[in-house]
C-alpha cells in the first residue's frame, strides 16, 4: 500500500508539474530577440531569448487563467494563457507581424476569443457581432466575455446598467482574475454616473472668457452635448439638435456643448461654423484618446465621442449616450410631454 500511495503521489506530482505554464519551441526570426509574458499591471511573469532557429523554453510557473500581454521583441499580443505550457512553431517578423506564421499549441481558450473577433471583423464590425456572444452566451468562459469587453471598448455600452449585467453572469469563484477585476472594478465606478446619480458639477470656460458650471443651471433640464472640431458625428449630431432646436427649447432646458477640442480656436471655429444657438463651453482638458479617460471623461463614463447625457432639474442623469430622434423624445418623456 504504501509502495501504491508514493507511485500515486509521484504521478500527481509529475502531472502537477508538467501543467505550469511555460513558452517553448523553435522560431525562425529576422534577429534575436526576446519573448516576455507580462500580466496586465505590467510584471514580468517569464521571459527568454530566442535565436532564429534554436530551440528556447521559459521556466514553468504557476499563473491564473487571464489575460496577458505577449511580448515577441518589439511586437506585442494581448491573449488568454492558462496554466498550461504553450509550444510555439513557425516564422516571425516582429516588424511586420501580418508576414509572420506562427502555430499555436495550447492556446484553446484564446482561439474561443479569436473564433469570436474573426466573426466580428468578417461582419464588417458590426456591434451585434461582438455583443451578442458577451451578453447572451451564457458558456462563455467569463475570462473570454470580458477580454472581448477589454479589448473592444468602443463596441459596447458603457453604462452602469449594462456592464452590472455582465458582472452578474460571471459567478463568484470566477472573479480572480485581472481581466474580471477589472469588470468588478468598473461596475463600482460606473456606480457613481448610472442613471438616477447626481451628474458630476464641472466648471469650464464660456465664449465671453468666464467660466461656466453645471450648477448655474440648477432648476432646468440640462442637455449636454460631448463634442470636438474633428469629430464628424459630433457635427452630424450637432447639425440635427439645431434643426429640432426650436421646436424643443424653452424656459425649462438648457442645451450645453462642451468642446473637447485641444486647442480653444478650434472650439471657436466649431461654434461659428455649426451656428450653435446654445451654451458653448471649452474644456481646456481636452480628448484623451485610447484607455485612460480625463477628468470630465471619468466622471461620465464615456471614451468616445459624441456623448449626450440628460440631466433632470434636481441634477440627476435621467438619460446617456443618445442619438439622434432619441434626444427629443428623452427630453419630452423629462416634460412628461
Amino acid at each position: 500500500m504504501m509502495k501504491l500511495f508514493v507511485s500515486t503521489l509521484f504521478m500527481l506530482l509529475t502531472f502537477s508539474v508538467s501543467a505550469q505554464f511555460s513558452l517553448k519551441g523553435k522560431l525562425r526570426t529576422l534577429r534575436p530577440l526576446t519573448i516576455k509574458v507580462t500580466d496586465l499591471s505590467g510584471n514580468t511573469i517569464v521571459e527568454c531569448s530566442v535565436k532564429s532557429g534554436e530551440e528556447f523554453k521559459t521556466k514553468p510557473v504557476r499563473i491564473k487563467k487571464d489575460l496577458y500581454n505577449v511580448h515577441f521583441g518589439s511586437y506585442s499580443e494581448m491573449m488568454i494563457l492558462t496554466d498550461s505550457p504553450i509550444i510555439l512553431k513557425g516564422f516571425l517578423n516582429e516588424d511586420r507581424p501580418e508576414e509572420s506564421s506562427i502555430e499555436f499549441d495550447g492556446i484553446d481558450l484564446y482561439m474561443q476569443y479569436m473564433d469570436i473577433m474573426a466573426k466580428f471583423r468578417a461582419s464588417g464590425s458590426r456591434r451585434e457581432e461582438i455583443q451578442n456572444p458577451v451578453k447572451n452566451d451564457s458558456a462563455l468562459d467569463p475570462v473570454v466575455r470580458v477580454s472581448l469587453m477589454y479589448l473592444n471598448k468602443g463596441f459596447f455600452d458603457l453604462d452602469y446598467e449594462s456592464y452590472r449585467q455582465i458582472l452578474d453572469m460571471i459567478p463568484e469563484n470566477e472573479r480572480e482574475s485581472r481581466v474580471v477585476k477589472y469588470l468588478v472594478d468598473e461596475v463600482a465606478r460606473r456606480r457613481k454616473f448610472a442613471l438616477g446619480q447626481q451628474a458630476y458639477n464641472f466648471t469650464f470656460v464660456g465664449l465671453d472668457g468666464n467660466d461656466v458650471s453645471l450648477s448655474d443651471f440648477k432648476g432646468k433640464l440640462v442637455l449636454l452635448d460631448f463634442s470636438a472640431s474633428w469629430c464628424g458625428g459630433c457635427r452630424t449630431e450637432a447639425r440635427k439638435l439645431v434643426k429640432e432646436y426650436d421646436s424643443m427649447k424653452g424656459d425649462d432646458l438648457v442645451v450645453i456643448t462642451i468642446s473637447m477640442d485641444n486647442r480653444e480656436k478650434d472650439w471657436r471655429r466649431m461654434v461659428e461654423e455649426d451656428k450653435l444657438p446654445w451654451v458653448t463651453l471649452w474644456n481646456r482638458e481636452g480628448f484623451t484618446k485610447g484607455n485612460k479617460q480625463n477628468v470630465i471623461q471619468d466622471a461620465y463614463g464615456f471614451y468616445q465621442i459624441p456623448f449626450i447625457v440628460l440631466i433632470d432639474k434636481e441634477g440627476k442623469i435621467i438619460a446617456r449616450d443618445l442619438r439622434g430622434d432619441e434626444v427629443k423624445k428623452a427630453i419630452e418623456k423629462a416634460r412628461n410631454i
